[in-house]
């Protein structure tokens, strides 16, 4: 796997967005897209480039290989499952959700991000028990209803 700096990562996604929204990405696309200026959106291009994620030619469009398809599509999963947690589970509101789930997709190890999948994909297979665990724990921190290790619950009684 090749080592991206959280940047080229964003315009990883970037293309791959514009691509699908749009068919095709520019230099001046990216550009708006990231509010930076196009000398920065130039420089991340020869870089994504010579690392066989892209090709590009100085003003022509810009095309993601197989490769950088591949890890542009690795990104933006992971940007959806942390987005996902943050809202589903801990309740973050949305614009704040985003905004972390950003700033975590580049940080977070592979390893939790394995675990923080698997829990989401456990919330999916087990639907019946979701909703009850789910309203336990929004429960729980906001200082309601909590179990202990015991299988007795400690607390208020006022989300039961």
């Amino acid at each position: 796997m090749i080592e991206l700096t959280p940047a080229l990562e964003d315009y990883l996604e970037t293309i791959y967005l514009l691509i699908e929204e749009k068919r095709i990405a520019r230099i001046r696309d990216i550009a708006s897209k990231r509010k930076v200026k196009a000398a920065s959106v130039s420089s991340a291009m020869k870089r994504l480039d010579s690392l066989g994620l892209i090709r590009y030619v100085q003003r022509e469009y810009i095309d993601l290989t197989p490769e950088g398809s591949t890890e542009a599509r690795r990104i933006i999963a992971r940007h959806q499952a942390l987005f996902a947690f943050l809202t589903d589970v801990l309740q973050v509101p949305a614009k704040q959700a985003e905004q972390d789930a950003c700033t975590m997709e580049h940080s977070v190890s592979n390893i939790t991000m394995q675990g923080i999948e698997g829990f989401l994909d456990f919330l999916k297979t087990f639907p019946d028990g979701r909703a009850g665990f789910i309203e336990k724990f929004r429960c729980f921190s906001r200082g309601g209803l909590a179990p202990d290790c015991s299988g007795s619950e400690t607390r208020s009684t006022a989300c039961a």
